[in-house]
């Protein structure tokens, strides 16, 4: 099994194994504007925390499809505020060190979720005979080690940085998934591209598979141009990131009538 330590503008990847968190500080979180403000873990945006929405947006990213990659994703959940919430992704690559902008446009009165710098981890490599039986608890004991290679994480929402990312080792915004599943696409499979594994099949439902990393979610933003910008330096690893040109459509009711 293979142990990879990638920095890249989608995923900065510390290994195949699992997360593990210590207990963080829950520092100051400045508001950025009149929309799009940063919601603390702690409040359980949406009626989710944040180990869950990172699991959910694990699940949505590695069952993509590389013919058809989508940059803004749902988390399937059918009704109730959760519902609205929409994820932010980026095109996969192979290991490396990349910086990207991508335009992506929601509507009014969507939050957004999205990852700055994360590992998940499972069990399964190349060749297939080389996938390991790790429990859950195990894989997210390997976290730690990769975590400890983020020397810098920033991020600004229309210019305006983001408070409590000044210490990577420390930020609240640092969680660990619970244990989830995810099932590779039928065809294009993002894991094949995104590991350089292409012997990992299609349709193949991989579980445990852990995750931990840097997430934020937003507030809906007002109708207009927002710009997302985060970066990450590695250390010895790099550094990665990636821009968002993110026009949000104005709100419109059910009879198709502008909402002023």
């Amino acid at each position: 099994m293979k142990n990879k330590i990638i920095l890249t503008n989608v995923i900065p990847r510390f290994g195949r194994f699992g997360a593990a968190l210590a207990a963080l500080l829950l520092l100051g979180i400045a508001a950025l504007s009149s929309s799009g403000q940063v919601l603390p873990p702690s409040s359980l945006p949406y009626g989710c925390s944040y180990e869950e929405w990172s699991a959910k947006w694990w699940r949505w990213y590695l069952g993509q499809d590389t013919n058809d990659v989508e940059l803004v994703g749902s988390p399937d959940i059918c009704e109730g505020p959760a519902s609205r919430v929409r994820f932010l992704g980026e095109q996969p690559g192979p290991a490396g060190l990349t910086f990207q902008t991508n335009h992506v446009i929601i509507p009014g009165e969507t939050p957004v979720f999205f990852l700055i710098v994360a590992g998940y981890y499972d069990n399964t490599a190349c060749p297939l005979s080389a996938s390991t039986s790790y429990t859950a608890d195990q894989l997210a004991t390997m976290a730690e080690g990769g975590r400890s290679n983020i020397v810098q994480i920033t991020c600004t929402i229309d210019g305006v940085p983001v408070a409590g990312l000044e210490d990577p080792l420390g930020t609240v915004y640092y969680v660990v998934s619970p244990p989830f599943s995810y099932t590779t696409a039928e065809e294009g499979t993002i894991v094949a591209v995104f590991e350089g594994e292409p012997c990992i099949p299609g349709g193949l439902t991989v579980y445990p598979a852990e995750a931990a990393g840097v997430y934020l979610m937003l507030s809906p933003f007002s109708p207009g141009k927002h710009t997302i910008q985060y970066f990450v330096n590695g250390g010895v690893y790099g550094t990665g990131g990636a821009t968002y040109d993110l026009p949000v459509l104005p709100d419109f009711r059910r009879d198709g009538k502008r909402v002023e």
